[in-house]
């Protein structure tokens, strides 16, 4: 099977580059970027990143999101959100997300990030409406960390399937379950290393 050559970059990939303590995944992530820039890959992105990265947390580069778009606007085709991927995004937000695997009495309910799942609608939209099938959505987000807004912890976007515990029947929720999901490893690279405690996966 031939090696992925599209890729949708969640906002926090951007931000992982941009950020002037960003280490790992750092070297990956410009291994990409050069690539896209030479017409090796396709690299994706939703326009709503603009809205995500704030331009206090842009770091070294002392630009807003939308300057450094610009400046690299050879290097990423921009989506912006259609009516299909808003409504998609909606409806999958509308769901009931529990962890599997867990007794019923543990497995308590998480929500959906509005941005997130405009993301993910997103993949789905560029496979199945505009036919890029070898995509991947590349994220990090394990729903690990608090939303800022509600202050609770989102559904994430790599293990997504694990919280379906009472939609993974659904057509819509199977849509982004086929969706390939990956942290940002170029196959050329080594994986970063594991720090304490945690796993660097791809």
């Amino acid at each position: 099977m031939a090696a992925p050559r599209a890729f949708l970059w969640d906002s926090c990939v951007l931000y992982r580059w941009l950020d002037e303590n960003g280490t790992e995944y750092v070297e990956h992530i410009e291994k990409f970027l050069q690539e896209a820039g030479a017409g090796q890959v396709d690299l994706y992105i939703s326009t709503i990143t603009l809205a995500e990265i704030r331009p206090s947390k842009m770091g070294k580069t002392g630009l807003t999101p939308l300057q450094v778009l610009d400046g690299v606007s050879q290097t990423f085709i921009q989506v912006s959100p259609s009516p299909y991927i808003m409504s998609l995004a909606g409806y999958l937000r509308d769901q009931s997300f529990r962890l599997v695997n867990v007794p019923e009495d543990q497995a308590f309910p998480r929500p959906l990030g509005l941005g997130d799942a405009i993301h993910l609608a997103t993949a789905v939209a560029l496979r199945e409406e505009i036919g890029v099938q070898n995509l991947v959505l590349h994220s990090f987000d394990e729903g690990k960390t608090k939303d800022g807004n509600t202050g609770k912890k989102n559904v994430g976007i790599l293990n997504f399937e694990r919280w379906c515990r009472d939609c993974s029947g659904d057509e819509e929720i199977q849509r982004v379950i086929s969706t390939p999901r990956k942290k940002p490893h170029h196959p050329t690279l080594p994986l970063p290393r594991i720090k304490s405690g945690g796993t660097a996966e791809s």
